[in-house]
């Protein structure tokens, strides 16, 4: 952004009437020469407190975020364009903010060089998303398992309903006969259509545009594998999670990353008998994060191997318990890796399962 002098003025004057912080940071001096009035409120700290020494701000910043929001301010200066950055703060009552900071570089004044900020207060709607986003991985997994609940029950329905089919007093009775025939359907569609929710939902996935942020991996997939674990007896599969790290902070649309991660895993259900067990890891390597889901299924046949990530591929298979296949699942699922600037691929032997590692970029 090219401005003068001029702009500089109009840059402070907005500042004293916005309810965002506008600042301006003097590179040379290494001090900020202004600081909006909306600092208090945003911050809940008086700003003259860091004209001066700009560096004390990085208390204020979650310690988590800290050496994430120092890499992007050397980014920032020497940036000729318009940048952003989203983190935390901690206020003087120990409760945390997101915030929302863009830089704006080519300010000047008596020709000094200087780069203009504005931090918004974004905590409602970043808390919002996350909640929507965390709900929405939940529901994915909670289908999931309602599908398998309901396929017993229903399983059952069928099999009563075909056994009275066979019944001469039904085959006399074309009334009988028919509600039979009836109750299949019924039981048939019921399942089909829980599982179409899911799929439809993410065969649409990547018509979305990607909508990467910095985010907790251990987290989101921390709470779909206890979903999953809560509802064991019903799965009737065992699931085991591990970590390096507690937490680990990488930028990628939660809500795409975590419908490749639940479809993984369905697949492990779908394709792993009763009682077997389903392992997920999670490993911080020195640039990339990977994620490994491991089954002790009936695994992948060679032939399979070269076109198991292609559109509409030729290995696509009912499951165990005949659950029908996704068609463009493991395309997709290779297609969102990818945009995230990563990797996926496994390895498998028939009879004793398989797995599957994906790589993200930190």
């Amino acid at each position: 952004m090219k401005t003068n002098d001029v702009s500089l003025v109009n840059f402070e004057q907005i500042g004293q009437l916005a309810d965002d912080v506008f600042m301006i940071y003097n590179p040379l001096s290494g001090t900020l020469d202004y600081i909006g009035d909306a600092f208090q409120k945003v911050w809940e700290r008086p700003s003259i407190e860091y004209l001066a020494e700009p560096s004390r701000l990085l208390s204020t910043i979650h310690p988590e975020d800290q050496s994430y929001v120092l890499d992007f301010l050397r980014q920032v200066l020497s940036a000729q364009h318009e940048t952003k950055v989203e983190f935390r703060i901690i206020t003087n009552e120990n409760t945390s903010k997101y915030i929302l900071l863009k830089s704006y570089p080519g300010l000047k004044h008596n020709g000094a060089q200087l780069i203009g900020g504005i931090a918004s207060d974004v905590t409602t709607t970043k808390t919002n998303i996350l909640y929507a986003e965390k709900i929405n991985a939940r529901k994915n997994s909670t289908l999931e398992v309602l599908a398998h609940d309901l396929k017993t029950p229903l399983g059952m329905i069928n099999m009563m309903a075909t056994a009275i089919q066979q019944l001469p007093s039904a085959k006399e009775n074309r009334a009988i006969s028919q509600y039979v025939e009836l109750i299949q359907k019924l039981c048939e569609r019921n399942i089909t259509l829980i599982r179409d929710i899911v799929n439809q939902e993410f065969l649409e996935s990547t018509s979305v545009n990607l909508r990467k942020e910095r985010a907790d991996i251990v987290f989101g997939i921390t709470d779909v594998i206890d979903n999953y674990q809560k509802s064991s007896d019903v799965l009737k599969k065992h699931f085991r999670i591990s970590s390096s790290s507690e937490k680990l902070y990488i930028e990628f649309d939660t809500l795409k990353l975590m419908q490749v991660f639940n479809n993984l895993v369905s697949n492990a259900i779908k394709f792993t008998y009763d009682n077997g067990l389903i392992e997920v890891d999670i490993t911080e390597l020195a640039s990339t994060v990977r994620i490994t889901i491991r089954d002790n299924g009936i695994g992948i046949p060679e032939e399979y191997n070269e076109v198991l990530f292609e559109k509409f591929t030729p290995a696509r298979r009912t499951g165990l318990k005949g659950e029908k296949p996704v068609g463009l699942g493991m395309s997709i699922i290779k297609t969102i890796i990818e945009l995230h600037g990563g990797k996926i691929w496994f390895e498998s032997q028939v009879n004793s399962g398989s797995i599957f590692y994906i790589e993200i970029p930190k």
